[in-house]
Parts: C-alpha cells; structure tokens; sequence
C-alpha cells in the first residue's frame, strides 16, 4: 500500500504541469492548488512521509499549494516547479556546507561504506545536482513569467524530467568508470 501511495502521489506530482495547463482556460486553478495540497498533505500523514528532513519542505509546498487554492493565481500555479528546484536546491546545498552531502547520505544507505575517495566522488555529483537544480529552476522561472502556456507545461511537465532522468543516468554511467579506475598511487 505504501508503494502504490508514494507512485500514485508521484505520478500527480508529475502531472502538475499538464493539470494547471488545462485549467489554465477554465480559470480554475484553485482545483490544481487544492489537488497539489491533497497530494502533499496526503505524503505528509503517510508512513514516513514526514521525516526530519522534508518536513519543511512539505511545509513550504502545502503553503504554496494553499497560496494557489486561495488565490487562484496563474502566475502562482506556474512558478510552483521554481519553488521546487528552489527547494532542492536548499536541501542539497545544505548538505554542502553540514557533511554529509545529500549524494553520500543516499549511497550510504543504499549500498557499500564509502571510502575517502567515495566521499569526495559523492561531493562532487551533489555539487552538479545543485548546478542543475540552478539552471533548472532559471528556465522554469522563464518558462513561468515570459514563456507561453503551452511551452511552460512542456518544460516543466516533461523537458525538466528527461533532463534529471540523463543526469541520473549520465552519472551512473560515469561512476561505473569510475569506480573501475585504479586509484592514484595504489
């Protein structure tokens, strides 16, 4: 059950973009704000959905999600992916500056120890999510504030994740290479 609540509240998460575009005409966002909060408050009660870590983050999305049921604002519902990157950006990056960064703290619960190599490695590949995170959260805000209807939805509903989908995979590949080079001096 907690594997099919944490699909189905990603696949609508997803779907956000596509959602608020259809409504767009209707001017009907406060039903994509109030599904967003359904989703977010849904995570929030469900087991383990309010860990330490993301709670502010559900926090800050339930506001958001709230702030756009309200007001019914355009403008609100479409700056919601830049809030995310936004706030991703702040996870990660916090990790940066309070070790372990956010890449170590998931390959160290997902797989073998971490040497000194491992740790600098995984330093590295939360640096480059941050950059993405970054530029990301630029081209949504574009998208968002000058960009058409149509061509937001298509960023942020679709683009923005086949580009996280070729990071995650780019950096697989490159840690596979890695991983085989000999170490320098060993």
């Amino acid at each position: 059950m907690r594997t099919l609540l944490a699909a189905g509240t990603f696949v609508l998460l997803a779907a956000y973009p596509f959602i608020v575009y259809l409504l767009m005409d209707r001017g009907e966002l406060r039903v994509a704000g109030l599904a967003l909060l359904g989703v977010l408050v849904i995570r929030w009660l469900a087991p383990g959905g309010a860990r330490q870590q993301t709670v502010a983050a559900l926090a800050a999305g339930v506001a958001f999600a709230a702030a756009i049921a309200l007001t019914n604002s355009e403008t609100l519902a479409r700056l919601y992916p830049v809030a995310v990157s936004a706030t991703l950006l702040a996870a990660f990056g916090a990790t940066l500056l309070r070790p372990p960064s956010m890449i170590e703290r998931i390959a160290r619960a997902t797989g073998p120890a971490l040497d000194e190599r491992g740790v600098r490695y995984t330093r590295v590949v939360t640096v480059i999510w941050c950059g993405f995170f970054v530029a990301n959260g630029a081209v949504a805000l574009a998208t968002a504030l000058v960009g058409s209807r149509a061509t937001w939805a298509l960023y942020n509903g679709l683009v923005s994740y086949l580009l996280a989908g070729a990071l995650l995979v780019g950096e697989r590949v490159v840690r596979e290479f890695w991983r085989r080079r000999p170490v320098a001096g060993g």
